[in-house]
């Protein structure tokens, strides 16, 4: 495979126990589908807190550029043009995903951004359930019960009967 921004060849390496494609002069990567998702939840390498920092520092942007929207990569494995995604929505973070074949290229350093910032949201995520967890389930609730419907008011069996439907409807909805 060639490398989408230098044409140079990829060249397959191992980095967090998968075979991914990585451009000696770029510096990008190409991931095939999936092998995201498996570098983020594996965790073998660890970043330390001076380099969390600095991803935080980079990860804060303001707007994203027009030419990381607008430029054109097409996919180094079927050709077909891939399209921008801000990683976890707003993050900054643009990847080339392939809508034909799922895989992702990823500009240099992206992966390591990329790595980082899940770290970090990992790592916070005790702290943020323990601050925030009460009040979601408070509208978890409210929000469930704004969907309950009721069939029946006949005495005694009306609520067992609004229950079964409701549980059918939270199973199908």
């Amino acid at each position: 495979m060639n490398c989408p921004n230098c044409t140079s060849d990829l060249k397959s390496i191992q980095y967090e126990g998968i075979t991914i494609e990585t451009c000696p002069g770029c510096g990008g990567e190409w991931l095939d589908a999936d092998e995201l998702g498996h570098i983020v939840r594996v965790r073998e390498v660890r970043f330390s807190d001076e380099e969390r920092r600095a991803i935080d520092a980079t990860a804060k942007i303001p707007g994203i550029p027009s030419q990381e929207i607008e430029r054109d990569v097409t996919c180094p494995k079927c050709g077909t043009a891939t399209g921008p995604i801000n990683y976890g929505a707003d993050t900054g973070i643009i990847i080339d995903r392939c809508g034909q074949c799922h895989g992702i290229w990823l500009d240099a350093d992206e992966l390591e951004k990329i790595q980082m910032l899940v770290e970090t949201w990992k790592d916070n995520l005790p702290e943020d359930l323990k601050k925030y967890g009460p009040h979601l389930r408070k509208v978890a609730q409210e929000l469930d019960r704004a969907d309950d419907v009721t069939v029946s008011r006949l005495p005694g069996v009306g609520s067992y009967i609004n229950a079964v439907v409701n549980g059918i409807l939270d199973v199908t909805g």
